[in-house]
């Protein structure tokens, strides 16, 4: 046995200690838990049987009652009936006396037989000497008086008119063959009678019998004996007469129930303290000597608990292994940074679950502290955790002598060990390398964005240049023939004009800086589309591999940039595959259940479609990797290439919420990744028709443009298509002449950069003074917030530079007809 084990067997005899009183304290809980619950069960079965009893008692009683009422109830039957036959009204009062009489007899439960008539009066009755007596104020009167048929009524106690005595009556209603209330017959009916029949029951004491009508009117009441010691509850029994509107109710006070159940609690109570008394001697006896025990160990488990605690709890991982052998201990907080046990790490050396390239590293720096050349050591190593993962730590070795059994146990042996605290920092290297990632991506958007600025502050100036080669060129190709060589040197600056004008789109693109149409793309079929114009220009020594698998994916943008990102791609992939390879197109769907950060922006989570470009060609080193995405940068020869088609794709995603992944090995190849979010759509067919330009009925256009070309361009173009123009080349001069003649003018077409007043500002002067014209703002630099400051300021259009006639044409008609119709509405 080790002395870590000794230590640990000392650890357990406090524990015992405490399991001791633990179990004796809970197994005397348990015995009044027991006993808690026999008394409470013995308490519940006493009250049902008591219950019970109650209950069978009420029921006879009401069966008694019933019986003796259904006896009164055929006398009053037969009573009625000779009540109706007229020949009673021969009889004198000594004969119907008798005959009354003779009807009770034997019925000790009718005490006084009487015959009312229909006022009240009494014409009938078993009493010798009778006075005169009037029933009308009697409640069982009024009832029956109202009643229909041969009704019955029970009244409330009564004291009788005749003798004084309480009673209660059971009358009958008189009704002659016509329906015509007679009068009524009653009988009293005895109360001692129930008394006395419930006082022979013999209940005991604290036990009550009540006779009750149905509304709760007591009709007989018999009171037994007091309990010894009252309690403020009763258990209660009740039952219906039946056959008539009464019930009966047997109480009984709970105490007089429960006076078994003291005793046999108290005895219950007596054995449960013996027991708990005996358990808790025996334990104390346990106790004392579990102490005994464990004051013998107590100077051990000192020694070792200290460095016990900061062993186990230690946030840092600590171990202790042979120089070039296995692992003697380890705590919880290295077991859980490598994913091994103690017992699998007693079985396992350095060298087994170190990084391959620092095994060496390791025993070199071991090697050193076994020479005694140094006291401790300090280095950075790499494990591989029990699941595959490398593991970054900071370590401190040191030598340490300790001491051991010799194998026969006849003297311990001293033996040098290495003890090491080991730190995880691979968390922390993970973060210094997000923190660079992201450091560059700041850098590469703080680029773009000075980049954005730059474009847009040339945008309006060198649209207003390309507005007036346009402009004019179409104009000069419209005047001349066809055929001829001048119209074809026309159509060439008109096609340069035009790639001018998509050089600046394509800047403002990817700097962000231009309005980005969106609409539901679906994008399988511009892949393809774009693949088949590729197809065209693909050397002979690349091979293409497709792979669409996107069919009813649909993202948020626009075909033509769509196009673009697709076309930039394989085309800087073809020419990275000078002397051939294989280019593998693919689109996929992809579900990402949390938010993920690519090497060229993040993505949340959610649903998304997977552009991948993957070419086999030279690959782009480290140093280039990171600026591939920088406007104008290019790795190709003079002539071959601008270096905006990266950036140009960037841009794009970036615009659409999606990110770019690029991995790149060198002579191996690259693999481009772009994640687009997708959107619920569905695919529109949409045919454009080619129609005639709209014109106009001569209605007065104010043309305002600081380039004085432009304002001659489009008083031409205007003039043409059938408006009468008045341009000016000041914005402060086209307002003073709106200012002066309001009326004059029916619509406003105004650049936005312009020295003084701008576009806008002219618009809300105008709107203002007039809100019924309609202003078309042009803008050689347009953006998302000009589109919304101008819908804000009542503006019917917004153009983008350089202006073509069909767009003046559409645009002017547009805002015409919108008019037109608010002034109709």
């Amino acid at each position: 046995m080790t002395d870590t084990e000794r230590a640990r067997q000392s650890f357990a005899w406090p524990g015992r200690y405490w399991l001791i009183t633990l179990g004796g304290g809970l197994l005397i809980v348990l015995l009044w838990i027991g006993a808690a619950t026999d008394i409470m069960r013995s308490r519940r079965l006493t009250l049902a049987y008591n219950d019970h009893e109650l209950s069978s008692l009420v029921s006879a009683l009401a069966e008694q009652t019933a019986r003796s009422l259904q006896g009164v109830e055929f006398i009053l039957g037969r009573t009625s009936v000779w009540a109706l036959d007229p020949a009673r009204t021969q009889l004198s009062p000594d004969e119907s006396r008798a005959f009354l009489r003779q009807e009770i007899d034997g019925v000790p439960q009718i005490r006084q037989l009487e015959i009312f008539d229909a006022a009240g009066n009494r014409v009938a009755t078993t009493l010798t000497a009778p006075k005169p007596v009037n029933v009308t104020g009697r409640t069982y009167f009024q009832q029956l008086q109202r009643a229909h048929g041969d009704a019955r009524a029970i009244s409330e106690p009564i004291v009788s008119l005749a003798d004084g005595r309480p009673t209660f009556a059971l009358a009958r209603r008189l009704e002659d063959a016509q329906g015509q209330f007679r009068g009524v017959a009653v009988a009293l009916v005895e109360n001692e009678y129930f008394r006395n029949f419930y006082e022979q029951v013999n209940l005991g004491p604290g036990t009550s019998i009540r006779l009750r009508r149905i509304d709760g009117t007591p009709v007989v009441v018999f009171e037994g004996q007091p309990a010894d010691h009252p309690s403020r509850h009763v258990r209660l029994a009740q039952r219906a007469v039946v056959g008539f509107p009464l019930r009966v109710e047997v109480t009984r006070d709970e105490a007089v129930a429960l006076a078994t159940w003291r005793t046999s609690t108290i005895d219950e109570l007596i054995g449960a303290a013996a027991l708990s008394l005996f358990v808790a001697v025996l334990a104390i006896a346990l106790v004392r000597q579990v102490r005994r025990l464990a004051r013998v160990n107590r100077q051990l488990q000192s020694s070792q608990q200290h460095w016990r605690v900061v062993f186990e709890n230690a946030p840092a991982g600590i171990m202790l292994l042979r120089p070039h052998g296995y692992y003697l201990s380890a705590n919880p907080a290295f077991q859980r940074m490598i994913g091994y046990t103690a017992a699998e790490l007693a079985e396992l050396t350095a060298a087994d679950i170190s990084h391959p390239d620092d095994i060496e590293l390791t025993q070199r720096f071991i090697d050193q502290l076994m020479r005694g050349e140094h006291d401790s050591l300090r280095f950075e190593k790499r494990y591989l955790h029990r699941d595959g993962h490398v593991v970054w730590t900071d370590m401190n070795v040191a030598r340490l002598t300790v001491s051991t059994e010799s194998p026969d146990r006849s003297s311990p042996q001293l033996e040098d060990v290495v003890v090491a605290t080991v730190e995880d920092v691979t968390q922390r290297r993970e973060d210094e390398a997000a923190r660079r990632q992201l450091e560059s991506q700041l850098r590469q958007s703080q680029k773009l964005e000075a980049l954005g600025t730059f474009a847009g502050g040339i945008a309006h100036d060198f649209n207003n240049i390309l507005g007036a080669i346009l402009g004019y060129g179409e104009r000069a190709l419209d005047a001349i023939e066809e055929g001829t060589p001048e119209r074809r040197y026309i159509e060439q600056v008109l096609n340069a004009g035009d790639r001018a004008r998509s050089l600046v789109e394509r800047i403002l693109t990817f700097s962000r800086s231009g309005i980005t149409t969106r609409m539901p793309v679906h994008l399988q079929p511009v892949v393809m589309e774009t693949i088949e114009l590729l197809k065209v220009r693909l050397p002979e020594t690349v091979q293409l591999e497709v792979r669409l698998d996107a069919r009813d994916a649909f993202v948020a943008g626009d075909p033509a940039h769509m196009h673009q990102v697709v076309m930039n791609l394989c085309s800087n992939a073809i020419h990275a595959m000078p002397d051939g390879g294989t280019l593998r197109v693919e689109l996929a769907l992809q579900h990402l259940d949390t938010p993920r950060s690519l090497s060229h922006g993040a993505v949340g989570s959610g649903e998304f479609v997977r552009l991948t470009v993957r070419d086999t060609g030279v690959g782009i080193s480290p140093d280039l990797l990171e600026r591939i995405f920088n406007p104008f940068f290019t790795t190709r020869k003079a002539g071959e290439g601008t270096g905006l088609g990266l950036s140009l794709v960037e841009g794009i995603v970036r615009e659409y919420s999606g990110a770019v992944d690029v991995r790149s090995v060198v002579g191996a190849g690259t693999h481009f990744d772009v994640y687009l979010p997708v959107i619920d759509a569905v695919a529109v067919s949409v045919s454009r028709h080619e129609a005639a330009l709209p014109h106009g009925g001569g209605q007065t256009v104010l043309l305002v443009d600081d380039e004085e070309a432009l304002v001659a361009l489009g008083e031409e173009v205007l003039a043409e298509l059938g408006y009468e123009p008045i341009g000016f080349v000041s914005s402060e001069a086209a307002w003073q002449a709106f200012n002066a003649s309001p009326q004059r003018f029916d619509a406003v077409i105004t650049d936005q950069t312009m020295p003084g007043i701008t576009g806008l500002e002219l618009a809300t002067r105008i709107r203002a003074a007039r809100p019924d014209v309609p202003v078309i703002l042009a803008s050689g630099y347009s953006n998302a917030a000009l589109e919304r400051d101008a819908k804000a300021a009542g503006i019917a259009d917004v153009l983008r530079k350089p202006l073509r006639q069909a767009d003046l044409a559409w645009a002017m008609n547009r805002a015409l007809s919108q008019r037109d119709n608010e002034r109709a509405g």
